[in-house]
Order: C-alpha cells, then sequence, then structure tokens
C-alpha cells in the first residue's frame, strides 16, 4: 500500500529555510512524531479560539509584551487544549529571550516551544511548506479513495469477518481490534494502548462493538483517522446487523437452531455471532452441544425457562433454544468434566422442574466435543441424534454421549438389510419364538443381563424379579440356543450386537418413541 508520510514539526525544523534561524528547542520531545496540519503566523494574544488543531504557530511574541505571569500562562495553555503542533518565537525583535513564564507554562502543558535565533521572513516558511501540505492532503485523498474501493470490494464479494478485519489493518497500516462494547476481543489483534496511540469507534450508532485501531509508528495524522472511519463503516455495513441482532430477544435462539438443523454460516461468522452472545471456548475448554427431552405435557415455557437456568449454574454462559419440543443447549465444557457435568446437569434441571411443573423424567444427550465454537455445527447435530436414538431404545440412563451410541448408530443404518436380520435370527430366533409361544421375557431377560455387564444382582434388580428366577431364566436361554456359553466372550458379543439390533427393528416397526 502506498502511504502519504505526514510532515512533522521535526521536518519543519530541518528545512532550509528555517535552518538559517538557528533554531532551538526549548521545551519539547520526539517532534518527529507531531504532525503538522497547517503553518500559521499571528501575533494577537487571544489567537487560540481561531485554531484548529495541528498547526506551527510562528510568532514574534509581539501579542505578549506587558503581560503579566498569568497571562502569558493562559497563552500556552489555550494554544495546548487546541492541541498546536509547536509554538515558534522569533527571538530579537520583541524578546531578546522568551519570558520565565512562557518557558514554565511550556513544560507543563507539554507543547513544544521552538526559538529562532535568527531572523527569517516568516512568508518565505509559509511558502516552503504549503505546496508540502497541500501535495500530502491531495495524496492522501487519492489513498483514501482507493480504500474505498477495497472495503467496497470486500463488501460485493462477501468477505469474512476474519478477512474485513485483514483488509482494515493493510488498509490502515496498524493493528485492529474488534472489541465488544464490554471491552471482549471479537476478532482481529488485541490492541494495547501502551504499544501506540489508538483509535476507538463506537461502530456504527449502536454500542455493538469497538473498532480499535492502534498507532503505528507514532502516526496520528488526519489521512488515517478518515481511514479509520471509513473502515468502521464498512464493518458496521458488514457485521453490525450479525453483532446487534445478538442483543435482540431470541437471537441466541435462533442462532442455535441455525446451527442444529445445518443451515449454512461460515466457521468465521459463526465465530463472530457466538463471541457476541458471550460464548468463547477458553483454553483447555471445549464446545459442546447438549440435546435435552422432557417430555412435558402441554407449555414448554416451564421446560425452557428450566434448562436456562439450569445450564448456565452447571456450565456457566450456555445458549439455549427450543426446538420440535425438545431444548437445545450450546455450551462449553473441560473434556474430562463432561460426564460428570451432564449428570450435574440433569440433577438441577430436574429440581428446577420439581418447584414448577412436579416431578419430571429428563433425558440428556451430548454430542462430541469440539475445539472451537463453529465445530457446534457438528456436535448439535448429533447430540439430536445421539437423544432421538437413546428414545427409540429405551434406553434406561438419563444421560447419554453420542460416542455411547456408537454402534447403535452404525447398525440403525442398516436396520432393514437382509443379512442383519438373518443375523438377529440366528442368534436370537429360539428365544423370540419361544418368547411369542409361552408369553415369557426371555430377551429381555438376556437383554437386561448383558446391560448390567453380566451382573446377576443388577439384572435382577433392573427386571423386578428374584435372582433364583434370573437363574432360571438363564439356564433356561442357555439351553434353547443350543448349550451356548452366554459369558463367552465372542458369544456375548454376537448376542449384545444381535439385541441392539432387535431393538432397532422393533422400535423401527412399532414407531415406539
Amino acid at each position: 500500500m502506498i502511504r502519504s508520510v505526514p510532515l512533522t514539526v521535526q521536518d519543519l525544523l530541518d528545512l532550509p529555510v528555517l535552518r538559517r534561524a538557528r533554531p532551538e528547542v526549548a521545551v519539547g520531545g520526539r517532534l518527529d512524531q507531531r504532525p503538522v496540519r497547517w503553518v500559521h503566523t499571528s501575533e494577537i494574544y487571544e489567537i487560540s479560539p481561531l485554531l484548529k488543531g495541528g498547526e506551527v504557530l510562528l510568532t514574534t511574541g509581539l501579542g505578549l509584551v506587558g503581560l503579566g505571569e498569568a497571562a502569558v500562562a493562559a497563552y500556552v495553555e489555550g494554544l495546548a487544549r487546541r492541541s498546536v503542533a509547536a509554538l515558534v518565537m522569533e527571538l530579537g525583535r520583541t524578546f531578546t529571550h522568551p519570558p520565565e513564564a512562557l518557558l514554565t507554562a511550556a513544560q507543563e502543558h507539554d507543547l513544544p516551544l521552538v526559538l529562532l535565533h535568527g531572523v527569517v521572513p516568516f512568508i518565505e516558511v509559509t511558502e516552503a511548506v504549503y505546496p508540502m501540505l497541500i501535495g500530502g492532503e491531495v495524496e492522501e485523498l487519492r489513498e483514501l479513495e482507493r480504500a474505498s474501493a477495497r472495503l467496497h470490494e470486500a463488501l460485493a464479494t462477501g468477505a469474512t469477518p476474519r478477512e474485513l478485519l485483514a483488509l482494515v489493518g493493510d488498509v490502515c497500516g496498524v493493528a485492529v481490534g474488534l472489541y465488544t462494547s464490554a471491552g471482549d476481543l471479537l476478532g482481529g489483534e488485541e490492541v494495547r494502548t501502551q504499544d501506540g496511540l489508538t483509535f476507538e469507534f463506537d461502530v456504527g450508532r449502536s454500542p455493538w462493538a469497538v473498532l480499535a485501531l492502534a498507532a503505528g509508528d507514532g502516526e496520528t495524522t488526519t489521512g488515517v483517522r478518515r481511514r479509520a472511519e471509513l473502515c468502521a463503516t464498512v464493518v458496521d455495513i458488514r457485521l453490525g446487523a450479525t453483532f446487534r441482532a445478538g442483543h435482540r430477544p431470541g437471537a441466541d435462539a435462533d442462532l442455535v437452531r441455525m446451527l442444529a438443523s445445518g443451515q449454512y454460516l461460515s466457521s468465521s461468522d459463526i465465530e463472530v455471532q457466538l463471541r457476541a452472545a458471550g460464548l468463547v471456548v477458553r483454553p483447555g475448554w471445549r464446545a459442546v452441544g447438549l440435546a435435552v427431552d422432557l417430555r412435558l405435557p402441554s407449555s414448554l415455557r416451564p421446560g425452557l425457562n428450566a434448562t436456562v437456568e439450569a445450564a448456565r449454574s452447571v456450565f456457566g454462559v450456555s445458549l439455549v433454544a427450543e426446538r420440535d419440543r425438545e431444548f437445545l443447549v450450546a455450551t462449553t465444557v473441560r473434556p474430562a468434566e463432561l460426564r460428570s457435568r451432564l449428570s450435574s446437569f440433569a440433577d438441577a434441571l430436574e429440581q428446577e422442574l420439581r418447584a414448577t411443573v412436579g416431578p419430571t423424567a429428563v433425558r440428556v444427550s451430548a454430542g462430541p466435543t469440539v475445539g472451537d465454537a463453529a465445530g457446534l455445527a457438528r456436535s448439535l447435530p448429533a447430540a439430536m441424534d445421539a437423544l432421538h436414538l437413546a428414545r427409540r431404545l429405551t434406553l434406561g440412563s438419563r444421560t447419554v454421549l453420542a460416542s455411547d451410541l456408537g454402534v447403535f448408530h452404525l447398525l440403525s443404518s442398516v436396520t432393514a438389510d437382509v443379512e442383519l436380520e438373518r443375523f438377529v435370527q440366528e442368534q436370537l430366533g429360539p428365544l423370540l419364538e419361544h418368547d411369542a409361544r409361552h408369553g415369557t421375557d426371555l430377551v429381555q431377560t438376556l437383554d437386561a443381563y448383558l446391560e448390567a455387564a453380566l451382573g446377576k444382582t443388577s439384572a435382577a434388580r433392573a427386571l423386578g424379579i428374584r435372582r433364583q428366577t434370573l437363574y432360571a431364566r438363564l439356564e433356561r436361554i442357555s439351553r434353547l440356543l443350543g448349550g451356548l456359553d452366554i459369558e463367552a466372550r465372542q458369544a456375548r458379543m454376537a448376542l449384545d450386537l444381535a439385541l441392539v439390533s432387535w431393538r432397532l427393528r422393533t422400535s423401527a416397526v412399532t414407531g415406539r418413541p
């Protein structure tokens, strides 16, 4: 990018026309970082109200003759308040040395004071400087036009937030950061005030965010400010609607529903919108989507309110939405704590509901944890699939992870396959036939036994029968299956797969929820 270098006070003093006057910097430092907008000559005491800032004021000090210390100090204070770039005083005509009150006030108000020990016609200074200032202004206007074209092209081609902020940094030549009104970084770079001057803008008229631009090499020209203002307008056009939507009632729920339904959003757009809603994936944490089934009899409002309260009490910042009488949650968690947090969430949810609608059955599923907020577009649908599958299988657990149902997911896609039907018949056929003829529950007994990891006490408790009754059923099962040792690994694995397939096929045929 072509850059116009601003004329500084130091550049002005280095001009031959001023070097002849033997300039002495009596007060001030880093004059190479004080840009000059204009050069003005005046002997009027009340000159400060007529200035706009950025001027170098040339004077012989005639307007200060006969004034007391307080009046001289007020003169300097007025110039400093107008952000005058420097006061240049020619010695010899009015003062042979600067008034002490002038030096003291200049130091107090950090106003550069330059003394000229030789006589130079001020008209020669202005004639030398004006073409330089006007030329720089023309070049800056041309650069502003080029910047405008690049920014509007980015708008027309649908640049992502990340691409747009990178372009803003390139156009302005400085580090750029986009922040919430609370000071959280939304995109771009961290802009630290100690690294230099920062231009902050309330982008648009709504305080949805702040676009901060750090100063580069001490440059604070009007041109940089103009480009920054232009960039702020373009950022507001591209991202303002997105961020302001984050403050609209129901916007968080809309975003969660969009992610769950697979509506297209770029990863950068997802990141930006979730950050605007306050959902940020911290180091060591992962984003995760949850699905909640409450089986409420009528109004969903108590369930929504309970889900919001329980999610925020257990997970912290969470976005909640209702979809098809289920509740979806987008949140973050430490991976090692997912199962325990999920259980705590179910407990909190039951407690919230007990206080409003009475005891309510709760089932919660979690999709895979993902490394960034954009990954919720995968995690939320997976959580919904796991919830629906757990419902079809009538699993007794209140909480389930999508990864727990890997085999069920695999087999659910082939439940109508002829080979799978033959496999189920080979493994469970005699038991299915016996149950059908005699009204027994041998298949259910085998399912509960394997579900309990071959724990006879647990299986008997789950079935509501005595241990002796369970022993008798297991002996009959083994006999009907040709003396099969159902505790042997290979036999147990085959039976488990057959039972999974049987449950899936049964729920598909009966439509059992």
